[in-house]
């Protein structure tokens, strides 16, 4: 608490007239000298010794006004490249000071009421200051999961320290009003405490730009299906969905289920989320049952959360399994695209300029010519090993590719990709950005970036990571962005899952009905099946508009392939990825005659 004295006549005043004088004369539409009065005027009064009931009453009637300077504040660090430029960070790291200074004119409320007196107080009033320090000093928290920083310390001590408070005087159950809420009028000191507990647990820095807000307002009405509870020892440390609280340690609440020690009833409590998870369960299942789509910015009866987002959460608070893999620590430069269509181009054109993949010499592959063999188990389909293996006499593949993938047309849905190149013309450049590989483990890297430009990575993106083969050679693999967050020393850190070690940049297009107008190919990349883990072939395609049952084209190396799409895998609102089937084209063609096909076409993935 910062040290205060008596004011004087130079001091601010907090006259609820002059207040209110002050608040009209603010120049709201420059919002930046409006955040530096409003900011400026907390810092000062947070130093000034005066009655809490003026404190309260000052600090009650700036909430709105805060309000309207933070939201504009944070549209300068939301929906922005990172890393953040020094302007952006400054701009964020002033909006959690005026949050922090909130909290802190709430704590020095509750301090002075408390040394007032300790028998004769308003436990409404009281109740109010803890409600309004735990939410200003969570949204300290909040604008940090918002760009990804590292929470900054003291603040989870802080929050502890106010819940006990609070259960000590028995003020847990008393409703509190909140203009600023979305859903809810009335709240309790428990629910605010529990709010950024859960929004902790739903591992912010995994979630995209925008979730993490959704998330946060939304457990304005989750809350009450989650309970805090006091016990010596954890019934059932082994299950799922109970999470321990140290309120003597300045750490965030951890999964049981990983904890190695335990500590005393009058420090630790737990949260079950239990009730939370069936209802999260319920809503989707409720939602299955409305409609089955990859269109993530639709939400079955959730409009803010995404179905993809109501499984990722019921997974953070039900299900905190352990890291299956353990890590290894290596330093080692890798390039990066980041998105499907610099993936996608960088594939292309990595083939065009190798069109022969193997060294000189004897690398060179063989040339094969096939003809179609009519039999009463065959279908007149094309033939793998032309796709793959031409005569000198065909078209060049690569540039087959390149001139079908024609991906400019207002009448298709977003993403809308730049045309295809021409022949002759001078590829534009594919942004590979530089990055280093922190550690690794078998599904999966942690990678450091190294360049000073801005990114475009952000969670959920897809990745492709090319590094080099002790051979001299390059290999690319494909990825996504899990979770992002910044290193102490400021350093953009990112989490990837690896998807698959090898792709093949392919077009994709509806297939036609008789009639329909010929569509244009959309860039995707085939990932191949990996038998070692059962892993069968998948289809990464852009989030929209594809769902299962679909029937596409494939354009491989310049020839069409008609498949069906069988399962989504995932959709993180930035790609989908999907299995998929080939389609009959003759309604006798037996399953046997399907199965032996498909192991025909399997052959594809090593060579393409």
């Amino acid at each position: 608490m910062p040290e205060r004295q008596k004011p004087d006549r130079n001091s601010f005043s907090i006259s609820p007239r002059k207040v209110e004088q002050w608040l009209d004369s603010l120049p709201k539409a420059n919002l930046g000298e409006t955040a530096r009065q409003i900011y400026k005027a907390l810092i000062e009064t947070n130093q000034l010794d005066i009655p809490f009931q003026d404190r309260l009453r000052f600090l009650e009637s700036l909430r709105e006004t805060v309000q309207y300077v933070t939201d504009s504040m944070r549209k300068h660090f939301f929906g922005v490249t990172y890393p953040l430029p020094e302007k952006n960070q400054k701009i964020a790291a002033a909006t959690r000071e005026i949050f922090a200074a909130m909290a802190t004119g709430y704590k020095i409320a509750i301090e002075d009421i408390n040394n007032y007196s300790v028998l004769f107080q308003d436990k409404k009033q009281l109740t109010l200051l803890v409600h309004r320090a735990i939410s200003y000093t969570g949204r300290v928290l909040l604008t940090g999961y918002q760009i990804y920083t590292p929470y900054p310390p003291g603040h989870w001590a802080t929050l502890h320290k106010l819940y006990e408070f609070a259960e000590h005087r028995k003020l847990l159950r008393l409703a509190i009003h909140d203009f600023l809420n979305f859903y809810v009028e009335k709240s309790t000191v428990a629910d605010e405490y529990k709010r950024h507990l859960l929004l902790w647990l739903a591992a912010p820095y995994h979630l995209r730009q925008g979730e993490v807000t959704k998330v946060y307002n939304t457990l304005e009405r989750w809350v009450r299906h989650a309970e805090i509870l006091v016990a010596d020892e954890p019934q059932h440390p082994e299950q799922d969905g109970q999470f321990g609280i140290r309120l003597n340690e300045d750490e965030p609440p951890h999964a049981l289920v990983h904890s190695t020690r335990w500590c005393r009833k009058s420090n630790c409590r737990v949260l079950n989320t239990d009730d939370l998870t069936l209802r999260l369960q319920q809503d989707i299942q409720d939602g299955k049952e409305v409609i089955h789509t990859t269109l993530t910015g639709i939400d079955m009866g959730r409009p803010d959360l995404s179905h993809d987002l109501l499984c990722r959460l019921m997974i953070s608070w039900g299900i905190n399994a352990r890291r299956s893999f353990p890590r290894s620590n290596r330093r080692e430069e890798v390039q990066v695209a980041v998105g499907l269509s610099a993936i996608h181009q960088s594939l292309a054109r990595q083939r065009e300029e190798n069109p022969q993949s193997a060294e000189a010499g004897f690398g060179r592959r063989a040339e094969y010519v096939s003809s179609t063999v009519d039999s009463v188990n065959e279908e007149n389909r094309p033939d793998v090993w032309s796709m793959i293996y031409p005569s000198a006499d065909q078209t060049r593949l690569t540039d087959i590719v390149t001139e079908e993938l024609s991906l400019a047309d207002d009448s298709q849905p977003e993403p809308v990709f730049p045309p295809a190149r021409q022949p002759g013309t001078t590829p534009a450049p594919v942004r590979l950005d530089n990055w280093v590989i922190m550690n690794e483990s078998a599904t999966g890297y942690c990678l450091e970036y190294a360049d000073d430009d801005n990114t475009l990575a952000q969670v959920g993106e897809l990745v492709g990571i090319r590094r080099r083969l002790s051979n001299s050679g390059w290999k690319w693999g494909i990825g996504v962005i899990r979770w992002m967050k910044f290193s102490a020393n400021r350093q953009l850190q990112l989490g990837i899952q690896m998807l698959n070690p090898d792709a093949a940049a392919i077009g994709l297009r509806p297939a036609l009905n008789p009639g329909d107008r010929q569509a244009e190919f959309q860039r995707t990349l085939l990932l191949p099946e990996i038998p070692a883990i059962k892993q069968p072939a998948t289809l990464i395609t852009g989030p929209v508009p594809w769902r299962v049952g679909n029937k596409l084209v494939l354009n491989i190396l310049g020839r069409d392939v008609r498949v069906e799409l069988t399962r989504l895998i995932q959709n993180t609102g930035l790609f989908a990825q999907f299995e998929f089937g080939f389609l009959d084209e003759e309604k006798s063609r037996t399953r046997k005659d399907k199965t032996h096909s498909e192991q025909d076409f399997g052959q594809v993935w090593s060579t393409i």
